[in-house]
This record gives structure tokens, sequence and C-alpha cells, in this order.
């Protein structure tokens, strides 16, 4: 978990601008893991169940290396787990 000293914002409060970052970090990352860049409709649910679940805030977009190594220790786990094909 990423900690800040803002409080949590729920994904589905997020502005778009920060979506669209979020989704960026997350290509990155789920490259070393997938065969295929995901789609978008596969990739919002998984970004919404790590947002969310991490409580992370938009602070947490300060430090892209934190948030880029966030996503690829979820997303490894979700590949292996069967979440991202």
């Amino acid at each position: 978990m990423i900690t800040s000293r803002t409080s949590h914002v729920p994904f589905a409060e997020l502005p778009s601008e920060a979506r669209a970052l979020l989704s960026i970090f997350a290509q990155a990352a789920a490259a070393r893991y997938v065969a295929q860049p995901l789609k978008q409709s596969e990739l919002t649910p998984l970004l919404e169940t790590i947002w969310n679940r991490n409580r992370l805030c938009l602070s947490d977009f300060a430090d892209p290396y934190r948030m880029t190594a966030l996503l690829e220790t979820e997303l490894s786990t979700m590949c292996f787990a069967g979440g991202v094909q």
C-alpha cells in the first residue's frame, strides 16, 4: 500500500485525467505479464479493484516509480491467478 497524507478517493470519483494516467502506468506495468496490450474494457475493472483495495489517493501519482511498482505487483498476482489473459 502506498501511504499518503490525503484521504482515499474512490475510483468512481477519479477525474478522467487521473484514470488516463493510471491506465498508462498500468499498460507499462502489464507489458511484462501479458502478450498483447489490455483493452480498456479489461483494464478498467482491474484498476478499480487495485485502486480501491490499496486506498490510493491523487497524491500517490506524485511518485510514478512507486505507482508502477505497485501496479506490477498487483497485475502479476492477477495474471498468475488467471485474472488477466
